[in-house]
């Protein structure tokens, strides 16, 4: 195989990853710009999903790309209850208190999974979990294609809700101006647990979609977690396509990464553009 193709495959496996990145990123951007607390549990509504996702393939048969819209329902409800129950009742408290506390409830999600299904390491091997594409030589990871296709039409989903009704609206004029948006008699803390239950709904769709191809395990949250903060920071705050483009570059970091180096050094790419960029733009390569 010549160099080119393998660069080239490269590419292409950072772009289809990078794509999963950018929908974890998407729903960490809207409980950070909406909301305004930084939410270290976000990786848990994923592995919640993935779980969820597995247990209905292994005991019910039922196929992991299925099982998203239910995965998003659950993780969407889990959040919007952890914000009308937790987050509402610390919005106007220091902010080291904000982190705390999501933090304590990361340990408590992980450590119940502990808990109650173990350690183990578990995964779900469908039909098409190793099945490829061969265009020109280079390697085309089906499963990866169907959650970039089911990514882009999220993505779009969620434009459609965030430009077109009247929440959207809401949640926008509250990551603009909480004060005008009170005024304007926008309920509050009603929008935040929404806007927290599509952040976490949109991480719970990305752990679905996991499932077909990678591991499911207690702590399986904790990479992506660090990844969506990276790619809001990279990107920028002020739109969702910030962090999006962001978790893409990302994900093509990790692919060339791994290429040049060993793939267990392939992250050490991702945080030398990601300091390099700091420095250069501390308020990231898209903000506003």
């Amino acid at each position: 195989m010549s160099s080119e193709i393998i660069f080239a495959q490269a590419i292409v496996d950072g772009l289809l990853m990078g794509s999963l990145y950018a929908l974890i990123a998407i729903g960490l951007a809207m409980i950070w710009g909406i909301v305004e607390i930084m939410n270290f549990a976000h990786g848990e509504f994923l592995m919640i999903a993935s779980f969820l996702s597995y247990f209905l393939f292994i005991y019910l048969g039922i196929d992991p790309l299925i099982s998203i819209p239910l995965a998003f329902l659950t993780t969407f409800g889990l959040g919007y209850l952890v914000q009308k129950g937790i987050i509402n009742r610390i919005l106007e408290a220091p902010f080291l208190t904000q982190i705390f506390a999501t933090f304590a409830l990361l340990l408590i999600i992980r450590n119940g999974f502990f808990v109650a299904f173990g350690p183990d390491i578990r995964s779900a091997t469908t039909w098409y979990s190793e099945a490829t594409i061969d265009l020109y030589g280079i390697k085309i990871s089906i499963v990866k294609l169907f959650a970039t296709t089911i990514v882009i039409i999220a993505t779009i989903l969620l434009h459609l809700f965030l430009t077109r009704t009247y929440l959207g609206t809401a949640m926008r004029a509250l990551s603009q101006d909480k004060t005008a948006a009170q005024l304007m008699g926008i309920d509050i803390k009603k929008v935040y647990a929404i806007a927290f239950g599509l952040g976490a709904g949109l991480a719970g769709i990305g752990g679905a979609l996991l499932t077909s191809f990678y591991y499911v395990f207690p702590e399986m949250g904790v990479p992506f977690t660090l990844i969506a903060f990276i790619s809001v920071v990279l990107g920028g705050f002020g739109n969702i396509l910030g962090p999006a483009i962001g978790a893409v570059i990302i994900g093509v970091l990790q692919s060339i990464g791994a290429l040049i180096m060993t793939p267990s050094m392939k992250d050490i790419l991702v945080y030398i553009v990601f300091l390099a960029i700091l420095l250069i733009k501390p308020t990231g390569i898209f903000s506003r």
